[in-house]
């Protein structure tokens, strides 16, 4: 049975919201805990419930498997910085190149 790296948890949370500019008081404030519980959670020194995960994943505008997996292969590893990178735009601009890559798939055996 897998169980969950807390401490990676929290290392992936904290890189997402410094990347998108949240400070921890912002974040705790936006999911209604306490600042001191983002940093337990952070720190991985605290487990947080599905309910509270989900509002930091929707915030950090990240996938819960992106926070949750921590074993992926490098095909996957390179997949998820795009989609990270992309993820940051604007949500018209990230929709946009989620559809090029749609089509690019789809003929790339033509290219």
């Amino acid at each position: 049975m897998n169980y969950i790296n807390y401490v990676s948890l929290g290392k992936k949370i904290k890189s997402a919201r410094t990347e998108r500019g949240y400070t921890q008081e912002k974040l705790a404030e936006i999911c209604d805990i306490s600042t001191g519980f983002l940093g337990h959670i952070e720190r991985g020194t605290r487990k947080l419930s599905l309910d509270t995960l989900f509002c930091i994943a929707t915030v950090l505008n990240v996938s819960l498997d992106y926070l949750l997996i921590d074993s992926a292969d490098e095909t996957d590893s390179f997949l998820q910085q795009i989609d990270s990178a992309a993820r940051s735009k604007k949500p018209s601009a990230y929709n946009t190149f989620r559809k090029t890559v749609k089509i690019l798939a789809e003929h790339i055996d033509e290219l």
